[in-house]
């Protein structure tokens, strides 16, 4: 239930519209959404995903806005965009990031010394967000 859960967060946060297409989905113990050839896995909802013209021009834009920024960047967004996400709570969005409890505090750590300000577990409300 929970690799379940796990999943269907990441791809929340990976989806770029309001559908959750085949892309989006990472199974646990995969690498990458697509197999080796490119071709999405078989499993019933990447059989089942529509992708329709919207979604790949919303795709398209997304990566735009990736272009010229820095992975650091983008990945210092997105582990904090999952933790406003996770209402603050570390374990919660390191298993959605698939990362370690420790990697994430010493991410955190890093960027409140650069000065970024980080969401603080029970201060963040679900409306505002």
């Amino acid at each position: 239930m929970r690799e379940i859960e796990n999943t269907m967060h990441r791809a929340v946060l990976l989806a770029s519209g309001d559908i959750i297409g085949a892309e989006a989905v990472m199974l646990a113990g995969s690498t990458a959404p697509n197999g080796p050839a490119g071709e999405v896995e078989s499993t019933p909802l990447a059989n089942d995903a529509q992708i329709t013209d919207d979604a790949a021009s919303d795709d398209a834009a997304s990566v735009r806005l990736l272009v010229g920024r820095t992975v650091a960047d983008v990945e210092r967004d997105l582990i904090v965009d999952t933790l406003y996400h996770c209402l603050g709570n570390r374990t919660h969005a390191a298993n959605i990031l698939g990362i370690s409890i420790r990697t994430l505090r010493n991410k955190l750590k890093q960027y409140t010394e650069d000065g970024v300000a980080i969401p603080i577990p029970g201060e963040i409300n679900r409306a505002a967000y």
